[in-house]
């Protein structure tokens, strides 16, 4: 599911690597364009999906933070990070000369091709020395109408996962974008209940996956 062009650098940004893929774009349109680092590509079908995260941040940390998390790991998890799919979308522009009079026009000028970088998903992550948490990680409504979404959010989490690199990721036991089958896609993942909840109180925990592969 990688581009097969050499990889880029996880400091790459996001419009290189668009850049790359589109080499008769003109222009390359996204919010904040010099903030977005590339972090993965993944396919979606025939067109390439980025997943880019905004520069990692450093935040003041609460022992209550995150519900289930112990004050220790709370209060290890400072860094932050923002993660958005993207999916481009081509916008040619064409030259056209209007006759106001007869309300008619033509083409006089070839197409200039403009990429759209159209987000269709956020993730939020925060992560210390040894513990890391993906807070969300899911995508906008409209794209859970393609037939391939949750393979798309497969996708998408591993590249969130990747980005962490911790030895043990915790993750809410729910979503609200994803309401029916959730807790078999965190297992399909590899993420199992803490072992320091009760059975009966798993819905009210943290999951974790460990190790990272």
């Amino acid at each position: 599911m990688e581009r097969q062009h050499p990889p880029l650098s996880l400091s790459e940004k996001l419009i290189t690597a668009a850049a790359i893929d589109y080499p008769a774009a003109s222009e390359i349109i996204v919010s904040f364009p010099d903030a977005w680092q590339l972090v993965a590509t993944v396919r979606g079908g025939d067109t390439p999906l980025y997943v880019a995260g905004m520069p990692r941040s450093v935040e003041r940390s609460h022992s209550d933070h995150f519900y289930g998390l112990s004050p220790e790991i709370n209060r290890s998890l400072t860094i932050y990070r923002l993660y958005k799919l993207f999916e481009p979308r081509t916008v040619p522009q064409f030259h056209v000369a209007w006759n106001s009079h007869l309300g008619q026009g033509h083409i006089i000028g070839g197409a200039e091709l403009k990429i759209h970088l159209h987000p269709l998903g956020q993730a939020q992550s925060w992560q210390g020395d040894t513990y890391g948490l993906i807070w969300e990680c899911y995508l906008f409504e409209a794209y859970r109408q393609r037939p391939t979404w949750p393979e798309t959010l497969t996708a998408f989490w591993r590249a969130v996962e990747t980005g962490l690199q911790t030895a043990k990721i915790f993750t809410e036991p729910r979503e609200p974008t994803f309401e029916s089958g959730y807790l078999e896609f965190l297992s399909r993942l590899g993420y199992t209940p803490d072992p320091g909840f009760e059975e009966g109180d798993v819905k009210s925990g943290k999951i974790f996956r460990s190790p990272l592969v």
